[in-house]
């Protein structure tokens, strides 16, 4: 990432007029400022923020925050009510893809049309005509009318005449899960390479896609900067601000230490270690973080959190393809019909790489727990190859089902795990092997000489 500043926003306000009535617009023009027949809205209140070259900044925040507000002022569609903003560079912006199309048009000649509207010539567009159909996807569908296609496909086409413009900047509202999953994966290659020697601002509910994706975050509030900075506390401490703001829940005080217990080391690895040392990751375990932060509306608190050996011997180190068990020991303060105990292992760009919950073991026989109760959930798994640094793991308990539960207490960064990994592997989690081998086999026989 360069140090030179692209975009420099300082003190950024939007206001909006709302008139009760049409014909008030004109009544207010004629009154000279005697009285007033509107209400003000503030859609973006003093935001300041600086985006660097080869900077991916995302913005968060719920529905009516301002984050597609600010994205205009950006675009240049609408012009703030106070403040300065400095662009350097060319934009490109996708705030609704699709929005230049005609639907009585074919794909092709839209190609051309949304080309021009975003600044191409028509020789450029022309060069590059089917190298867009080619990452679109959507075949001989281009030269069919876009009333003929399905949303996807519009989306797909549209973002795919973007991702062929001349940007310095490109500014995106909502608009990454355009099709199915091997297209998705073709945007999220684009938009990784796009960023090298470019600037990207992200506006999306997509957490995951923040923190694989942006280097800074800013979360906005009704119109105000609430926080900025890495991804992984800013997208944490939103997620508990949601929370708090449906559930009336609280962030929870730190819980009393649990009883230290002896830590000991697996004996059981000799098979997995003895061949090729090199190639097994080595794993080390820090203690359960009892300060560390969390929300949740308390009715359940979360005492202990521990991996231990197949014999149930608390571990401070394992190797990958050992299968560990994670045990959570969790103090019951308020019935529970049906609990869900959850976890999930995070890089350092707060990406979710591995974890489970328990709710479709137990969606039909639910553990109800009356309070004073412990509850015990144990995760039993091999662990995984993973590269080399710390990952911190996250867990929560919460009562109800998947898509409507309360959330009792949602814990960041409550374990860490270091691993000591030296082999080469090209993807994020490798899965432990047990064997592989090259060998030669016989050909088949030729049929013609049998004959």
């Amino acid at each position: 990432m360069s140090s030179e500043v692209i975009v420099s926003a300082q003190g950024l306000c939007k206001y909006y007029r709302i008139y009760r009535q049409p014909y008030h617009r004109l009544l207010q023009c004629l009154s000279g400022g005697r009285f007033r027949l509107f209400r003000e809205v503030q859609a973006v209140r003093g935001c300041s923020f600086e985006v660097r070259r080869g900077e991916c900044l995302g913005i968060i925040g719920r529905n009516g925050a301002g984050k597609s507000t600010v994205l205009q002022l950006l675009a240049g569609t609408i012009s703030p009510t106070s403040g300065t903003l400095s662009i350097r560079g060319r934009i490109a912006a996708l705030l609704e893809l699709g929005s230049g199309f005609n639907p009585e048009f074919t794909g092709r000649e839209n190609i051309f049309m949304y080309g021009a509207i975003l600044g191409l010539s028509p020789e450029k567009i022309r060069e590059r005509c089917q190298s867009i159909i080619d990452f679109s996807g959507i075949g001989d569908a281009v030269d069919q009318p876009v009333k003929t296609y399905s949303s996807g496909m519009a989306m797909r086409l549209a973002f795919s005449v973007v991702a062929h413009i001349d940007a310095d900047i490109l500014i995106i509202d909502e608009a990454l899960a355009v099709g199915d999953v091997v297209f998705v994966q073709k945007c999220y290659a684009f938009l990784r390479e796009f960023i090298r020697d470019h600037t990207v601002i992200l506006v999306t509910h997509d957490v995951a896609a923040v923190r694989d994706l942006c280097d800074r975050v800013i979360w906005l509030n009704e119109g105000r900067v609430m926080e900025s900075g890495l991804p992984a506390k800013v997208t944490d401490d939103y997620l508990a601000f949601c929370y708090e703001e449906r559930q009336g829940a609280s962030r929870i005080e730190p819980a009393a230490a649990p009883e230290a217990e002896e830590k000991v080391s697996s004996d059981v690895r000799g098979e997995i270690w003895k061949d090729h040392p090199e190639a097994v990751p080595k794993y080390a375990f820090f203690a359960f973080d009892e300060n560390a932060p969390s929300f949740g509306r308390g009715g359940a608190r979360i005492r202990d959190i521990s991996l231990s050996d197949r014999e149930g011997r608390r571990l401070d180190e394992c190797l990958g393809g050992e299968q560990v068990r994670l045990v959570l020991r969790i103090d019951v303060l308020e019935e529970m019909k049906s609990p869900i105990v959850g976890f999930a292992f995070r890089n350092s760009r707060g990406e979710n790489i591995f974890g489970d919950n328990s709710f479709e073991l137990y969606r039909d026989r639910p553990c109800a727990m009356a309070p004073g109760e412990v509850l015990e959930a144990v995760f039993e798994f091999e662990m995984p190859r993973l590269h080399p640094g710390e990952y911190t793991l996250h867990a929560a308990v919460a009562d109800g089902t998947q898509d409507e539960h309360v959330q009792h207490q949602w814990f960041h960064n409550a374990l860490t795990i270091r691993s000591f990994y030296n082999g080469k592997t090209g993807v994020m989690v490798g899965i432990p092997m047990r064997r592989i081998e090259l060998r030669k086999v016989p050909g088949d026989p030729d049929p013609l000489q049998d004959s």
